[in-house]
């Protein structure tokens, strides 16, 4: 793609069979979450999907709201489900969009964190 990928950026990136029952697919936008040596050195990035859905989703721990008016290059208010973690092939990136901003990268990563059982109040 001739771009280096950051953790916070944000992608377009085709996640595959549209319609997957809850999980979300087709092409949408997607948070980096991955650290960024494993960005420059892998072609396998980690991201959380992007949906702007925002009146169709429950408020959970690890659903983030992301503000297009904080998130350079995003349209629409989001969240960002964290349930959805992800490996994705540096192949299905389609282009750069731009970043969120610090505080909602913060989040973001906590909302990861409960999604994997680090915190034990959410086990």
């Amino acid at each position: 793609m001739g771009i280096e990928i950051k953790r916070g950026d944000i992608l377009y990136a085709d996640l595959g069979v549209k319609y997957q029952g809850s999980m979300q697919g087709g092409i949408r936008p997607v948070v980096v979450v991955s650290n960024n040596k494993a960005n420059r050195h892998s072609t396998v990035i980690t991201i959380v999907p992007l949906s702007s859905r925002i009146s169709k989703k429950q408020n959970l721990p690890i659903h983030v709201f992301v503000p297009a008016r904080r998130s350079q290059g995003l349209i629409k208010d989001s969240i960002a489900l964290c349930e959805q973690v992800t490996a994705l092939d540096a192949g299905h990136i389609i282009e750069y969009i731009g970043r969120v901003d610090t505080e909602t990268l913060f989040r973001i990563t906590e909302a990861v964190q409960v999604q994997v059982g680090v915190f034990d109040r959410y086990n």
